[in-house]
């Protein structure tokens, strides 16, 4: 996809929300994975780093202080570049790469890692 593609689905998430069929696919996701125990709450949280990130590729900058916010910038530049490689919609990628980091090593959360 091109990124006026993205930028419009992106737009249309934000107007619309998440459809049942990808409730379903975050759900079975979420669940393909095993998370180390201080990783579980973040991994839970897949949705709201998913809007924070939507509005991040969008060119948004978020409100408050957002815990692991850097990281949650490096997972959505990651899920773009794959997201206009290919004909995949970003949401998606967002969440495989967002479950992905999740069940990594206790330390991708270190202090270091928190936005």
């Amino acid at each position: 996809m091109d990124r006026n593609e993205l930028d419009r689905q992106l737009a249309e998430l934000l107007e619309k929300g998440f459809d049942e069929s990808f409730t379903a696919f975050c759900a079975k996701t979420f669940s393909s994975y095993s998370y180390p125990p201080e990783n579980l709450a973040p991994a839970r949280m897949h949705a709201f780093y998913l809007k924070v990130a939507t509005g991040v590729v969008l060119g948004g900058t978020p409100d408050g202080d957002i815990p692991l916010m850097d990281v949650c910038r490096q997972v959505a530049e990651k899920s773009c570049r794959s997201a206009l490689g290919t004909d995949r919609p970003f949401c998606e990628i967002f969440i495989e790469n967002w479950c992905a980091y999740c069940a990594s090593p206790a330390s991708f959360f270190t202090d270091s890692g928190r936005g």
